[in-house]
């Protein structure tokens, strides 16, 4: 822990208690609920400071399940209010994807009403948001007040589609916050974003921003463009104090200095969140920024309300089931046991994945009403024929044969034949187990628990 900060952080109780014997432990995570119930401190840090993360994604409550205890917005936001009891200048601040990947307007509103009481200083535009379009992002900004930013992005008319900065005064001083997207779409395939937009260029538009915010003590840019273009943005720009690098696949633990400029990247998945503490008094006087990190563990309390909102979220979305059309789709959905007949050997097999009882964890979670867990966790959820209920289709609530093989049992009599030597491919196995749900999965490691070894008995051997 630094020597110069006079009170210690969540991250270092963390680390103290996983160091302690068992009643300093006891009495080190007993502090941390204190804490969490709302116990004032006595004086609080008056050093300002800006808490950054990036990459939520939608998740407003992890999901639950003990391999991914980590991220969500119930996180982020107990570690938040944690913060702002002890100290008394607290800036939020975001580098883009904070909203979901799948086209879910249900979720999409209740993560802005949870953004709007959580009062962010500023959550620069990354592709997800821009994918909801000019209108519906006008609409969250006036109507729950969001404070969207970015300053490179135009309608085809040259107006702006959000503001490009905004400045926040804080113990004394005035902190100016840009944002900037970089000009290209991603993903597998590709989303294009840009749609009836002008895009200027990022080093550009920034700046310009950084002149329009020249008579502020501290200068933070939200850099929703990946390390490289990041790091690239510091080194042709003077004059920016803190960048924090959105849509990073790496995680900067220590942050770089680049051109005077401290680069801080968060990673993806939205599991960690970071604290920059501004010591000094601002450009009439030297400035120094302390770095922290925090990763939202299942030891970091999630914000009670925020929960609640996650439980209504749950009962008002269970009949909208998010969009899922990157995936395939078989003619129709069979459960596993259509296929038996003719594959016993693979049938067995498949019955000792976890594939075969994916049900069992959302249900241990607590998540059965939650369409985003049911829709990895079964099959065809809101589509013709797919999963409704374990009532109506036990069969397909779990990830049978059909997630792979995108055919039905009669594929023969058709004359359609599978290649036996089937290649599953990463991207479709990263379309349910992606760096948000499954920040473990290593495609490599887990594809040998799913293939079914070649040369098992079929029905034209037996």
């Amino acid at each position: 822990m630094d020597p110069r900060r006079d009170k210690p952080s969540l991250r270092d109780a963390h680390r103290a208690s996983s160091a302690a014997g068992p009643l300093l432990r006891a009495l080190l995570l007993a502090v941390l609920v204190l804490a969490a119930a709302g116990c004032e401190p006595t004086d609080r840090d008056a050093r300002p400071v800006i808490l950054y993360a990036s990459d939520n994604q939608g998740v407003l409550a992890a999901c639950g399940c003990p391999s991914n205890p980590t991220g969500g917005f119930a996180k982020r936001q107990g570690l938040l209010e944690q913060y702002r009891r002890t100290r008394r200048h607290v800036l939020v601040v975001d580098a883009g994807n904070l909203v979901p990947d799948h086209a879910n307007p249900v979720k999409v509103e209740y993560l802005a009403r949870a953004l709007a009481r959580a009062r962010y200083d500023a959550v620069g535009l990354g592709e997800l948001e821009s994918l909801l379009g000019v209108e519906r992002i006008r609409d969250l900004r006036s109507r729950c007040g969001l404070p969207l930013l970015c300053a490179n992005v135009h309608t085809a008319e040259g107006e702006p589609v959000v503001p490009a900065h905004v400045v926040r005064r804080v113990a004394g001083m005035r902190v100016g916050i840009f944002a900037v997207i970089a000009d290209r779409a991603w993903g597998f395939p590709q989303r294009e974003w840009r749609e009836g937009l002008t895009v200027e260029s990022p080093i550009a538009a920034a700046r310009r921003e950084v002149w329009a915010l020249a008579d502020c003590d501290v200068v933070v840019a939200l850099s929703h463009q990946g390390l490289e273009e990041s790091a690239a943005l510091a080194r042709k720009v003077e004059g920016i104090d803190l960048l924090v690098a959105g849509r990073a696949h790496r995680l900067y633990r220590t942050p770089k200095t680049v051109n005077g400029t401290l680069l801080v990247a968060p990673g993806r998945g939205g599991r960690v969140m970071g604290c920059v503490t501004i010591d000094g008094s601002g450009r009439g006087g030297a400035i120094r920024l302390e770095h922290d990190l925090t990763v939202l563990s299942a030891r970091i309390p999630e914000a009670p309300w925020v929960m609640d909102l996650y439980w209504r979220y749950m009962e008002e979305a269970n009949d909208s089931p998010p969009d899922w059309s990157r995936t395939p789709i078989p003619p129709r959905y069979e459960p596993a046991e259509a296929c038996k007949e003719c594959h016993e050997d693979e049938y067995a097999h498949w019955r000792t994945t976890a594939h075969a009882h994916a049900q069992d964890s959302v249900r241990r979670a607590g998540r059965l009403r939650d369409p985003e867990c049911l829709l990895c966790h079964t099959m065809g959820l809101g589509r013709p024929g797919g999963f409704v209920s374990m009532e109506k289709t036990p069969g397909l609530g779990r990830v049978t044969c059909q997630a792979c093989h995108v055919v039905t049992a009669d594929h023969e009599e058709k004359g359609v034949k599978p290649d036996p030597r089937l290649r599953i491919s990463s991207r479709l196995c990263i379309s349910c187990h992606g760096p948000v749900q499954s920040p473990d999965f290593d495609y490599y490691r887990y594809k040998p628990k799913v293939l079914h070894t070649t040369g098992r008995r079929n029905r034209t051997d037996k």
